[in-house]
């Protein structure tokens, strides 16, 4: 009798375990639109990172958009730029449908800070 019961609960153990790896794989996917989210969130971070090397370098931010500065990155190609630079500023709007609604989103990103900024939403 309690060898049975040892059974039973090894049995309720392993379905449980079984069904918490097959639920976790299951929300542990992204979506196309997270992830198209994710790489504009990490390029635009490294766009960030390049201004201020150039800013502490040369004493100026360059304009990524602009081809003879040397910067051709192709996934800027799938998004609609802004580009603002002044003396001591940058501002960067990049427009994007990630999700392919038909609604296009707006992220801001400038000088103070990586993290950017969400405008309008997609």
């Amino acid at each position: 009798m309690a060898s049975g019961r040892i059974v039973h609960w090894l049995e309720i153990g392993a379905m449980v375990i079984a069904l918490g790896v097959l639920g976790g794989l299951h929300y542990a996917k992204l979506s196309p639109e997270q992830v198209r989210y994710i790489a504009l969130e990490a390029g635009l971070e490294q766009l960030y990172l390049l201004e201020q090397a150039h800013f502490e370098t040369h004493g100026r931010y360059f304009d990524p958009t602009d081809p003879s500065e040397g910067l051709e990155w192709p996934w800027m190609d799938e998004y609609d730029w802004e580009v603002r630079i002044g003396l001591e500023t940058f501002w960067f709007v990049v427009r994007a449908d990630l999700d392919g609604d038909g609604r296009v989103g707006a992220w801001a990103l400038d000088q103070q800070g990586p993290q950017m900024r969400n405008l309008m939403d997609d």
